[in-house]
């Protein structure tokens, strides 16, 4: 007598299985404020500098996975002649009254000889992160949030791609493969473009900002945090220096 019952409960829990499956549409943005006018815009400019001998990097072992070799150089310290590479800089404080468009275009993060590519990234809430394998061996992509939901999903084969997006602003988010402990990327999500992940020369600039009080801030996986309060005004450029190290 219960069995015809079951038929459409069955139903809809699937419909409701693959509701969920599916990426939800990420929160609506109000309209983007005006940009500032040619003489008004400010720019803060800078650099991420280490001071001091900066500790010894450390060699990924990899030997658990045939795919990916048996050892990968460090990437959780970069510092040459006293500047801090893969250091995500961002403005912390002092846009909140500002709306800015989201991007169209995708941020793309790899993973490829058992890595992810790039290792530390920036994005805006709502932006659409695809998530490629380019190595013929599984991976996953788990990434943990404090802010927003957590997504957690295999790319099972080499070519295998995922889009995904963050909501809530969060610096810093981590993204690991639960298959290759190594295996670990750093996500700076913010509200606006005014970030920069730092090159081998460790520098970054931020233009087209309103004149105003901001405070900057840089972070890095292994040193920590350094944060400046800049104070810039109208057609100026505001020169900040962050520095790790011992000290």
């Amino acid at each position: 007598m219960m069995l015809p019952r079951l038929a459409p409960l069955a139903g809809v829990a699937l419909i409701l299985l693959a509701a969920c499956s599916r990426e939800a549409e990420p929160p609506a943005r109000g309209a983007a404020s005006p940009t500032p006018a040619a003489g008004v815009a400010a720019t803060i400019s800078g650099k991420v500098v280490f001071s001091g001998e900066p500790p010894a990097a450390t060699v990924l072992r990899m030997s658990g996975d045939a795919a990916c070799g048996s050892t990968a150089p460090a990437v959780d310290v970069s510092v040459e002649n006293g500047r801090v590479a893969n250091a995500f800089v961002y403005v912390r404080d002092g846009l909140e009254k500002v709306v800015f468009e989201r991007p169209s275009t995708p941020v793309e993060i790899d993973q490829k000889g058992c890595m992810y590519l790039p290792h530390v990234a920036g994005v805006q809430t709502g932006q659409q992160i695809v998530f490629l394998n380019s190595d013929p061996t599984l991976h996953n992509v788990h990434t943990m949030p404090k802010k927003s939901r957590a997504v957690n999903f295999g790319l099972g084969v080499k070519g295998a791609k995922r889009a995904i997006h963050i909501d809530h602003p969060e610096a810093m988010v981590t993204v690991q493969c639960d298959v290759h402990p190594w295996m670990r990327a750093y996500l700076g999500v913010l509200d606006h473009p005014h970030f920069a992940v730092t090159g081998a020369d460790g520098a970054f600039r931020f233009p087209n900002l309103p004149p105003g009080d901001y405070v900057v801030e840089a972070w890095h996986e292994r040193f920590g945090r350094r944060t400046a309060n800049v104070k810039v005004g109208e057609g100026e450029t505001a020169e900040v220096e962050l520095t790790f190290g011992a000290g």
